[in-house]
């Protein structure tokens, strides 16, 4: 049996109030009591809340809180739902983070733990879980000890644990999917186990039929669901049933379709092999065969279909509800041109209500319009025009609720709603210190690629007249990222110095379905880039852009477009601005952390292709000669995702052409800096950069850009 000084370890002993509780009780909107800051410090800020979930029986509410002095550290904030007022504050511990949490009973939390390693922007999971009660006794580490320096160390084959459902215990037990530590290109089988939430005692239930598994548990805490990819990453999905005799080889489709399926340009059949002999995991959906994609999400109230995200076709993806009796599909929702967003679970949490959709401004899509979650959440939708309103959390009995209400000038507040009243209680503010009045709107916006191909983005516009300098933002990824409508700090910092900002999703970006991201193989430097160069001339077509005074800025993906943006088109852009971007394919292709395994290897040489010399012709690194813009250079030491040779080897052929530049370097940072003070020292650099180059003080008389000798 496990004790609590593992936990004490970990946590300092997770129990210890801070020093001044009650100031997480005067969170208050920026236009009632807490001062506005609109300094770059103010906009980078970590949320003072997040992730705000109602208890079971609706006596608690709690919420992550970051630790301002310790930014490796967060805190677990519980609180009285009746007087709003702090009960307790937990401590995370030395360099760890509280990484998701949830309600395992009515007063009883179970948390998984993260860190911060090298080469990453963000912590990421370690696979320990921690539990404790609301008064923070009985505090114990469920899975996964650590020693006194904070440095995992092995336990039960270096293992680690992730909750497979949120739901409250069943018997006090909950479902984890427990995989090894040891590295393996091809990814690892994953076992199923119960795990008890006061002790830590572990039962194994059932091991995954695949590599790389994820799963999905029905009401009554049965792992009837897994997903498996392979090193072709075909999803494929299987069902556990033991009552079934035919083997795993049968494939029950879920539909037949014509179109080809866009898996990374891969369709052939996964292979069987068995060397676990789970054979009650039968296969129900093969995408070489249906040709569909299908992630599975969660059960229906009784357990007899499965909700599902569903990819086929040349369209986004959808939702749809596949019955597990008659092998039938039943389409849901699908948009016009995005994939959808969360599904909001019932106030039982036995089923959901709606799906958040993201065709330009968010909003949500009611699979019954005359559930009472519908009913309900329309009529409070009524009281926040212009922003999403939703129910993000119920108590058991469904009568009190955590209502979260964002918005592309909002951040986030959250409200505690009272069914018999009919009263929405104001509790906390995302950033109160920000007021969403001074924020600027994003504006959904459609165009043509110059060969047909329709572009969707968002143009946000500063409160000075047009036409604005603009700052052209490709996102990052560009796999699986798109950009969505929603608060985001780096655009509002911009719009508020005056800036516009162009935000477009090119081809081979997320969120659109797994064709759109196809069209973008083999397409960096080309088509993909002909898309942003097409989104800018159509922002100085429509009069918002000052075509003197243009600047591309990116991070990542985005810093390998902005570079190749000023090599491509050099009368375009008058400054590029690079963060942790690709300057050389082969670098990525051969040296980045996404080549470790078997699947990351098989996308870079789908997305990039294998051509060493053609690689060389579409990175930023061959056309430095072409370059006339202003650059300027950020970049992490020890990122893994795009390895700080490339900053190296560019700021080289930069020095060789006696091209002018500037850079900034934080030697221990990784993809994407963290601490707070390495944010706020780059965003400076940035707009210092950038008034000077395109700035909303300089007229169009005097911005053009010395071109670099």
């Amino acid at each position: 049996m496990k004790t609590a000084h593992g936990l004490r370890l970990i946590a300092a002993a997770l129990a210890m109030l801070v020093s001044n509780p009650a100031a997480l009780g005067q969170n208050a909107p920026a236009s009632t009591a807490t001062p506005m800051d609109m300094s770059v410090k103010g906009f980078i800020r970590r949320a003072d809340f997040s992730d705000v979930e109602i208890s079971p029986d609706g006596k608690y509410f709690a919420a992550l809180v970051p630790n301002d002095d310790k930014p490796y550290e967060n805190m677990l904030a519980i609180f009285d739902s009746q007087t709003r007022k702090p009960l307790q504050v937990m401590q995370s511990g030395r360099t760890l983070i509280f990484y998701k949490y949830f309600w395992a009973s009515d007063n009883r939390i179970v948390a998984s733990i993260g860190m911060r390693r090298g080469g990453f922007d963000q912590p990421v999971l370690t696979g320990e879980l921690v539990a404790f009660n609301v008064d923070g006794s009985q505090g114990i580490e469920l899975f996964g000890p650590r020693s006194k320096s904070a440095t995992v160390r092995a336990v039960s084959g270096e293992e680690q644990a992730f909750p497979i459902t949120t739901e409250p215990s069943i018997n006090r037990n909950i479902l984890v999917a427990v995989k090894s530590f040891s590295p393996d290109r091809a990814g690892l089988y994953t076992q199923v186990r119960n795990v008890n939430i006061d002790d830590g005692t572990e039962t194994n239930v059932v091991m995954s039929p695949g590599r790389n598994a994820i799963f999905v548990a029905d009401h009554n805490g049965r792992p009837r669901i897994a997903m498996t990819y392979d090193q072709n990453y075909i999803n494929t999905l299987w069902l556990y049933d033991k009552s079934r005799t035919a083997g795993r080889k049968t494939n029950a489709t879920m539909w037949r379709l014509p179109d080809t399926a866009y898996i990374y340009g891969h369709t052939a059949a996964p292979s069987y092999n068995d060397p676990l002999n789970t054979s009650d995991w039968h296969v129900i959906n093969n995408p070489a065969i249906s040709h569909v994609v299908a992630t599975p999400i969660g059960f229906n109230r009784d357990n007899t279909a499965l909700y599902e995200r569903v990819e086929f076709g040349n369209g986004p993806a959808g939702i749809a509800l596949f019955d597990l009796r008659t092998r039938r599909i039943k389409l849901l929702y699908r948009g016009k041109f995005a994939d959808p967003g969360d599904l909001l679970p019932t106030a039982d949490g036995k089923d959901y209500y709606a799906v958040i959709t993201q065709d330009g401004e968010k909003s949500l899509f009611y699979f019954d319009v005359n559930s009472s979650e519908a009913q309900m959440n329309r009529a409070l939708a009524v009281n926040f025009p212009g922003e999403l309103a939703y129910f993000s959390s119920f108590a058991r009995d469904g009568k009190h609720a955590i209502v979260t209400v964002v918005s592309d000038r909002d951040p986030g507040k959250y409200l505690l709603f009272d069914l018999d009243s009919r009263n929405a209680a104001y509790l906390v503010s995302a950033k109160p210190w920000l007021d969403p009045a001074m924020m600027r709107p994003m504006q959904p916006i459609t165009l043509k690629a110059r060969d047909g191909l329709t572009l969707h983005g968002f143009i946000t516009l500063p409160a000075n007249g047009k036409p604005y300098p603009l700052i052209v933002l490709p996102h990052g990824g560009p796999i699986n990222i798109s950009d969505t409508w929603g608060y985001d700090a780096e655009t509002q910092l911009f719009a508020s110095r005056g800036y516009a900002v162009l935000q477009v999703d090119y081809r081979g970006s997320g969120g659109h379905g797994l064709w759109f991201q196809s069209l973008g193989y083999k397409q960096w430097g080309l088509s993909m880039q002909d898309d942003l160069t097409d989104a800018t001339q159509w922002a100085i077509s429509q009069g918002y852009a000052d075509p003197n005074r243009i600047c591309i800025y990116g991070a990542s993906y985005g810093g390998y477009a902005a570079l190749e943006g000023a090599v491509r088109e050099p009368n375009l852009y008058k400054c590029a601005i690079g963060y942790d971007g690709t300057y050389d394919l082969r670098i990525q292709l051969d040296k980045s952390d996404t080549e470790k395994t078997d699947a990351g290897d098989m996308y870079l040489h789908a997305a990039l292709g294998d051509d060493q010399d053609d690689l060389l012709r579409r990175s930023p690194l061959s056309g430095v000669a072409q370059i006339k813009a202003d650059v300027l250079l950020l970049h992490g030491g020890e990122d893994l995702r795009t390895p700080y040779e490339n900053f190296k080897e560019f700021t080289r052929a930069l020095d060789h052409e006696d091209k002018h530049y500037e850079s900034l370097v934080e030697k221990h940072e990784g993809h994407g800096f963290y601490l707070p003070e390495h944010q706020v020292k780059a965003y400076e650099k940035m707009l210092e950069f950038l008034d000077r180059n395109i700035g909303p003080t300089r007229t169009a008389s005097n911005t053009s850009v010395k071109a670099s000798p």
